[in-house]
């Protein structure tokens, strides 16, 4: 029997994989939000540079991990690919679909520390950590337009439950196996924390310029002269952290390769990473997961990072901002301090 896939955030991202899923002939239910009418009424509809255009996904759509629960669904796995923003408490939101000691969680999500939160609350089930590369928008609800790359770095949380935790190895094996059936680009990593490392140089990076200047990445790079010198040192920043945690991959070699990817798209449209999406939407950022935690484990580490602290508190503001702020209008300091009060009162 095919195993049952619960997919919790089906946007530009998770979409994708509902699609490769079902193809492959699995069992899939889609969460959605913000796209629910559409993705019922038609489903999901992919234009796609690696699988093809014009392609249809017909999932069975719940609003609420609880609903599809509540619907008699029993999940061998469950695929996060929502927003890695901690106030969201999404651990308690996929709760009502989780099977103990059945369910697999897998973190289809951006940055580093997002997964002690899931191991918490669900300490006898297998949780796997997974780094996408996945050029995909949301045009238009359910409607998605994907690059012509996908690949997945995937890797069990922590690192010694692959070889010491019952049930981590079989779920682990199945998945990537389905994956790979599916269509999708995936590799087993025996740390994955590595690659979220490696990931991250980008992520620290252009995610947070791009967001608080409103400009594609090569659009950035060609504001100033130094402009690409000062995205670098973003990088080396990053880099230094992950050596002083022993990851030797992640370092001034890779930083090089990485930056010249964005300076070979000049004199193209360039990419929008997803916190710019966010910010010219109005939406909340990932911005503890992608620069808060980078900062702190950096300052734990003994490592200076003077550049992220800035680029954090920027981001924190800007984050604050989306949500707190009224059209034509500039936060004043006291939406923020009166919402604080209420949750230190709670």
């Amino acid at each position: 029997m095919a195993p049952t896939v619960l997919v919790h955030g089906s946007g530009a991202i998770g979409s994708i994989y509902v699609y490769l899923l079902i193809k492959a002939g699995f069992s899939v239910t889609a969460v959605c939000r913000s796209n629910h009418d559409a993705a019922k009424a038609n489903g999901f509809l992919i234009d796609s540079e690696k699988y093809g255009n014009n392609l249809r996904a017909h999932p069975k759509i719940v609003r609420t991990s609880a609903e599809a629960a509540q619907q008699g669904g029993v999940f061998d796995y469950i695929i996060v690919t929502s927003k890695a923003i901690p106030e969201d408490k999404t651990s308690e939101l996929i709760a009502p679909a989780v099977t103990e000691g059945r369910t697999c969680i897998a973190l289809f999500q951006n940055g580093v520390g997002i997964e002690e939160e899931f191991a918490e609350r669900f300490p006898h089930n297998p949780l796997l950590s997974v780094v996408v590369y996945l050029p995909s928008t949301q045009i238009e609800p359910a409607h998605m337009r994907m690059g012509n790359f996908e690949m997945l770095q995937i890797g069990s949380f922590p690192a010694s439950a692959y070889k010491e935790k019952v049930g981590v190895k079989q779920a682990a094996d199945t998945f990537v196996e389905m994956l790979q059936k599916a269509g999708s680009n995936a590799k087993w990593f025996d740390d994955v924390q590595e690659m979220r490392w490696r990931k991250l140089m980008l992520n620290a990076s252009w995610n947070p310029v791009c967001a608080l200047s409103l400009s594609r990445d090569v659009a950035f790079l060609a504001s100033a002269p130094d402009a690409d010198r000062e995205v670098g040192a973003l990088m080396m920043e990053v880099v230094h952290i992950a050596q002083a945690l022993g990851y030797s991959s992640v370092n001034e070699e890779t930083q090089v390769e990485q930056l010249k990817r964005a300076k070979d798209r000049v004199g193209g449209e360039g990419i929008e990473p997803s916190m710019l999406v966010d910010a010219l939407n109005g939406r909340r950022m990932e911005v503890e997961t992608i620069l808060g935690n980078a900062v702190r484990t950096g300052r734990k580490a003994g490592v200076a990072v003077p550049k992220l602290e800035l680029l954090y508190a920027l981001a924190k503001a800007l984050d604050e901002s989306m949500l707190y702020r009224q059209p034509g209008q500039s936060l004043k300091g006291t939406e923020t301090r009166a919402e604080r009060g209420k949750t230190n009162a709670s």
